[in-house]
């Protein structure tokens, strides 16, 4: 797993690199949206990914020196993952994010990502 340091509306967030993730989820508590009644997230048995209820909002993203403003994601509750993945996380850095770099190179044994513009 790699884990990258990000923030969402100008507060810290742990984001887990998934290249399969279609869009960047955002865990209903990181984005402090108690009033969202979701059901939690959980694996797909049909397949590889997840299934689970999600709202679609717009907010401002940072990741290293990039940032968007009036970026879509999807809010999903991600408790279930995190303790079924034994590792905690805000949630999922998606391809929606990574293919606007020229490139990503990705050093599993390291846990490292480089972002090429």
């Amino acid at each position: 797993m790699i884990l990258v340091e990000a923030e969402i509306n100008g507060d810290p967030v742990t984001l887990l690199m998934d290249t399969g993730c279609m869009k960047t989820v955002i865990s209903a508590q990181a984005y402090r949206a108690k009033y969202f009644m979701l059901r939690t997230a959980e694996r797909d048995l049909k397949g590889p990914g997840i299934v689970g209820e999600s709202v679609s909002v717009t907010l401002e993203l940072r990741l290293a020196n990039h940032r968007w403003v009036g970026h879509s994601v999807s809010i999903m509750n991600l408790d279930h993952l995190n303790r079924v993945l034994g590792t905690q996380f805000d949630g999922l850095l998606g391809e929606d994010i990574l293919r606007e770099f020229h490139s990503v190179r990705i050093d599993y044994r390291a846990h490292v990502i480089e972002l090429e513009d």
